[in-house]
């Protein structure tokens, strides 16, 4: 394991990593309030690693691979939990499965080319996934408090307004960054 591998960044990531199952697991069983919580308490520490990462000078490669794949994972589990459940709609989880399957395979061809993969969100990519998390909480919300229309009403716009926003980080990460599909090797196959 690299040296860098056991910084209080890197802790936080690998509890989040570790929440997932316990997330899903009190999802599947039935317990959608506990598992909210633990999907709070998650998104929490993801605040936390990267300002912690920046105050404590222990930014590192292996922080920067381990915090979006740990927001992806948790993100995609809450998604499918709550598509299973009847609470998110198809076209979310296929565009945001586009979206993610999409940035995997260019990180693959462009590294296999021997080129640099772009580790740096974009703005706009930010907004997506903090508009994803927002969208998670309120339907996570919406299937514990399940008599309350308002709520219900709220988690509709975020739906739309969510899809929206990945919609566009998706457009933008192919303007972006789609030339490196393309690209020479740097070294030969």
């Amino acid at each position: 394991m690299p040296a860098d591998a056991w910084t209080v960044p890197n802790l936080l990531t690998y509890l989040r990593l570790l929440a997932v199952p316990v997330f899903v697991s009190l999802h599947l069983g039935g317990r959608p309030g506990w598992a909210l919580l633990v999907f709070l308490g998650a998104v929490l520490t993801d605040s936390l690693d990267g300002m912690l990462a920046r105050m404590l000078h222990q930014e590192s490669k292996l922080g920067a691979f381990l915090d979006p794949l740990a927001d992806k994972v948790l993100t995609g589990a809450a998604l499918i939990m709550l598509f299973v459940e009847h609470e998110a709609p198809l076209w979310m989880v296929v565009l945001v499965a586009f979206r993610d399957g999409a940035m995997a395979l260019g990180a693959v061809v462009v590294r296999r080319k021997g080129l640099d993969v772009p580790a740096a969100p974009s703005r706009v990519g930010k907004y997506a996934t903090f508009a994803l998390v927002c969208f998670l909480v309120l339907g996570l919300m919406d299937e514990t408090f399940t008599d309350s229309p308002e709520l219900h009403a709220y988690y509709l716009v975020a739906a739309y307004f969510t899809g929206l926003c990945v919609a566009i980080s998706t457009a933008q990460y192919f303007v972006r960054w789609g030339y490196l599909w393309v690209a020479p090797s740097r070294r030969a196959p």
